[in-house]
């Protein structure tokens, strides 16, 4: 192929259609967390037990909640209760990291046993503790430390001691005994909770630290039957959205939590610290009523003392290990040069504080936490720092392998103050680029510019970085000033279409990005692969599928036929063909270019991501009807993008979640990524997509039947926005549900021939198919019909025969198109269908057979969240059966008689009489010898 720059943003899936325009770690290069942007907070809170409150109520802001305790361990709860509260119970062991919520897990099953009756004794060892003998224990022992010292050297007297204390405390209840840090417990302490165990006057909950031996009394009394350990897991990325929802007070953005679970790695008590440091250094903050994390999370200095503390007694070998690992990321345990340095590995590997792994260079060593680094960093000298990072880069320059590893040597150099090589620098910022690590990217080409001054190939890898991660208005500033330098050809169209792309990703900026296009083709001879991509991809932000389709066609005659050439353009081809309704075409595109950027590693070309390729199929998936492809797609693109710090993508798949969850009926979800996509695009970029996002979520809410929600987030929207398509349906929507029929049907009779004109059909069925479920249906069928046989789309073909048996009341269509939306997962369409075809029934005198279907409407529509839609609203002229109604009609079919069936409802026997003739009444039967025909739902 050709030597051709491909922009990054020419094969990118963003928003044609409405919009117009286990996780791996963050590339470790090196480590410089800021723990002093604060003074440090005051003593962190004791809760119920002695464990910590994950976030202290007073550190939130005004009026939010601590966190809830049971987030995320709810059935942990539950199976814990069970088991202590079985027979033959005596031990529950509670495993994990310090942090991890051991402690706050055993403090939640004691409160839930204690408010079942049970007595609970807490009690907390620690090192100081364990050097005096009973020294935890003394709480339990009412009359004090002197009846303890009168017993202490008699082991049956103190065991007489301990029971009856224990059992004056419990006073005929069960007893728990709660131990945190079993392990620091001082022998005798051990010893005699091993014999209160054995006898059965208490059962023990204990916590352990990973790595911590069990103590050998408490081992005794362990087997299969009585005993049970628990490896308390992680928070998980969901854990951490509910725990921050709760105590902010408002939803947390799904990539706020994954990037706090990629910092924290599911650990409460970390997350607590830096939630709090987010707080009060204004990272974390609330847009469009959304919970932001702008910025890397810092953490506090109470997070920084913790970990410290427990490296404090490391020796010199393994403090030396600690910091090169937090200084350097992932280190081959053979460039581990130090004196004993093999020998401390293996000891900070037991100690649960360094993992090993295999790697392409052997076994690697790394940290098991990626907060240890950044307290480690923090605490080392500048001197330290440089020499360190000197030393691992000379080592791996002797050896180096790939060219991540010289991506690694210049950034360590750089962190060392000594990277003053412009070439290398700028050699690494490309290699950055090559791995999508646009955070990098940015910086190296950063440095490069402060040592060599501006060049226009630095100043468009520094833009294009900066527009990959949302600050579109940066990047313009930037590339600005590399178009008026000096550059060759090639490098003046990149840079060109990375401007176009730039000014796409701002409000309004379609037209000017083609305007720089244009201006760039002008003193073109020949085709520009970069340009044309860049071009063909605005023409479809502008819904002009036709035109972008042209532009590709040619592109695709004049490359060759090489696997890369071949992925491009399949990559660029996905959604045009998927806008004008070819959906074999577009799946096939959508899928080679998908399987050449996991061939390659999403590396080959640059914008041909993996990331990238996903979110093209979920598009395409989305415009051909495959509901469930499309999510998993979308998700997939999501998680890839966050990783890369890809904003662009990020944003983009945010929204495209949001539309396909509408479409799927599941309208919490659709509003909750419209609300990320809005946050996210005002906070962090593009802002291009906050239009489409806010008018996503006043569909979502007008398809709740929430009027005024709709008008509220349409107001963010300027007049007149007809370009985005999601404002017009939006309008129409509003402009329907409060009365005004006529004006929704002539916006969304123009909108449909304003798209379609330029090519656009999955548009124009879009808007024919919200003409029809807003009562418009004989409107839209002739126009619907014409689509689907025109483009032969099996999901036109599925929204053309639902207006067509809408329009003629056609109960027996309506069924079958409802059951074919259901099968897709469309579930709102699949409600509205059996709505209506449960009217067409009760018009036809079918009664039960009505009753029935709105049974399936009813089904559907529960499962939407709320959903309530003109097609769902429109049942006057039918009254369907309640849940007591059914219930008993149930019953009396199996031949149960009115007084059996009062009997097992709590009901009186005229209670039962009445809803019988109720049910009659509805269904059109004579009685109960009609009700095992009769289809009760």
């Amino acid at each position: 192929m050709p030597d051709r720059h491909i922009d990054n943003s020419a094969v990118d899936p963003p928003g044609a259609g409405w919009g117009g325009a286990a996780q791996p770690p963050r590339r470790h290069y090196s480590v410089a967390a800021d723990y002093s942007l604060r003074p440090s907070l005051e003593s962190l809170s004791s809760a119920r037990g002695g464990t910590r409150d994950p976030l202290r109520t007073d550190r939130l802001p005004s009026g939010r909640q601590p966190l809830a305790a049971r987030v995320g361990r709810e059935e942990l709860v539950a199976r814990l209760c069970r088991w202590l509260a079985g027979d033959g119970a005596r031990v529950a062991v509670l495993y994990g990291p310090s942090g991890v919520g051991k402690s706050r897990l055993a403090a939640e099953v004691a409160s839930t046993l204690v408010d079942a009756g049970w007595a609970s004794f807490p009690v907390t060892a620690s090192a100081i503790m364990a050097t005096v003998p009973l020294g935890a224990l003394t709480p339990l022992f009412a009359s004090g430390r002197d009846a303890l010292d009168a017993v202490a050297s008699d082991p049956g007297a103190l065991f007489r001691r301990a029971t009856e204390a224990v059992r004056d405390a419990s006073a005929g209840r069960h007893a728990l005994l709660v131990v945190d840090d079993l392990s620091l417990l001082d022998p005798l302490s051990t010893t005699l909770i091993a014999q209160l165990v054995a006898s059965g006057s208490v059962r023990l909950l204990a916590t352990v630290r990973d790595g911590e031996p069990l103590p050998d009394p408490v081992m005794a009394l362990w087997s299969a039957d009585s005993a049970l350990r628990i490896d308390v897991p992680p928070l998980t990325v969901a854990d951490y959205e509910a725990v921050l929802g709760d105590v902010l007070g408002g939803p947390v953005a799904h990539r706020a939590a994954v990037e706090l679970h990629q910092a924290t790695a599911g650990n409460p008590l970390f997350l607590r610290e830096l939630a709090l440091g987010a707080l009060e250094a204004d990272r974390l903050a609330q847009r469009s009523g959304v919970w932001q994390l702008i910025g890397e999370p810092v953490g506090t200095p109470a997070l920084r003392d913790l970990i410290l503390s427990r490296l404090r007694h490391l020796d010199d070998a393994e403090r030396d290990v600690v910091e090169r690992l937090a200084l350097c990321g992932e280190l081959p345990v053979d460039q581990l040069r130090a004196e004993g340095a093999r020998a401390a590995v293996v000891r900070l590997e037991a100690a649960g504080l360094v993992s090993i792994a295999d790697s392409t260079r052997g076994l690697a060593a790394r940290l098991v936490h990626p907060q240890y680094a950044g307290a480690v960093v923090g605490s080392l000298s500048r001197l330290r720092v440089t020499d360190v990072l000197l030393e691992q880069a000379a080592l791996l320059e002797a050896e180096r392998a790939s060219a991540s590893d010289d991506l690694r040597i210049v950034m360590w150099r750089l962190e060392a103050g000594k990277a003053t090589d412009p070439e290398l620098l700028a050699s690494a910022a490309r290699l950055a680029r090559q791995a999508s690590d646009h955070q990098t990217v940015a910086r190296l080409a950063a440095a490069a510019i402060g040592v060599a001054g501006e060049s226009p190939d630095l100043l468009l890898l520094q833009g294009e970085a900066l527009l990959r991660m949302g600050r579109a208005a940066d990047a313009l500033a930037v590339l600005s000033r590399a178009s008026k330098q000096g550059a060759p050809p090639e490098l003046r169209t990149a840079i060109a279409a990375t401007t176009a792309m730039a000014h796409a990703s701002i409000h309004d900026g379609l037209e000017a990005g083609l305007d720089v296009v244009a201006a760039a083709e002008q003193s073109l001879d020949s085709l520009d692969v970069g340009l044309v991509l860049t071009r063909a991809l605005i023409e479809l932000y502008q819904n002009r599928a036709l035109d972008a389709d042209a532009l590709l066609a040619r592109l695709d005659a004049s490359l060759g036929d090489s696997p890369a050439e071949r992925a491009i353009v399949a990559s660029a081809r996905a959604q045009p063909h998927a806008a004008l309704g070819h959906s074999e075409e577009a799946l096939r595109d959508a899928r080679l270019a998908l399987d050449f950027a996991r061939a390659t590693g999403g590396t080959a070309i640059p914008g041909l991501t993996i990331a990238n390729a996903l979110g093209t199929l979920a598009t395409v998936q989305l415009h051909t009807g495959d509901l469930d492809g499309a999510l998993a797609s979308a998700t997939s693109a999501l998680l890839e993008s966050l990783v890369a710090d890809d904003e662009i993508i990020a944003r983009s798949n945010e929204f495209l979640l949001s539309r396909i969850e509408w479409e799927r009926g599941n309208l919490d979800a659709a509003e909750r990524w419209s609300l990320d996509t809005m946050s996210g695009a005002l906070s962090i970029g593009p802002i291009s997509l906050h239009v489409p996002a806010a008018s996503g979520l006043a569909i979502t809410l007008a398809s709740r039947g929430d009027h005024a929600g709709a008008r509220d987030a349409l107001a963010t929207v300027p007049d007149p926005a007809d370009h985005v398509p999601g404002a017009v349906i939006a309008r129409a929507w509003v402009s329907a549900l409060t009365g005004d029929a006529p004006t929704a049907r002539t916006a969304l009779l123009a909108a449909a021939e304003r798209f379609g004109r330029p090519g656009h059909r999955y548009l124009e069925c879009v808007m024919l198919s919200h003409l029809s479920r807003l009562g418009f249906a004989a409107d839209a069928a002739p126009p619907l019909r014409a689509l689907a046989d025109e483009t032969r789309s099996a999901l036109f073909d599925r929204h053309a025969r639902h207006a067509a048996a809408e329009a003629a009341g056609d109960r027996a269509g309506l069924v079958e198109v409802a059951e074919e939306w259901a099968a897709s997962g469309a579930r709102l369409f699949a409600a509205e269908a059996f709505a209506s075809a449960a009217r067409a029934a009760r018009r036809a005198e079918e009664h039960r057979l009505a009753v029935s279907l709105q049974a399936s409407a009813d089904e559907h529509a529960r499962a939407c969240g709320g959903a309530s839609t003109p097609l769902l609203q429109f049942t006057e002229e039918l009254t369907p059966l309640t849940r007591r109604e059914r219930e008993i009609g149930a019953l009396a079919a199996q031949g149960l008689s009115s007084k059996e069936i009062a009997d097992r409802l709590f009901l009186s026997t005229r209670t039962v009489d009445n809803h019988l003739q109720s049910l009659y009444g509805k269904l059109g039967i004579r009685g109960r010898h009609e009700l095992k025909a009769a289809a009760l739902g």
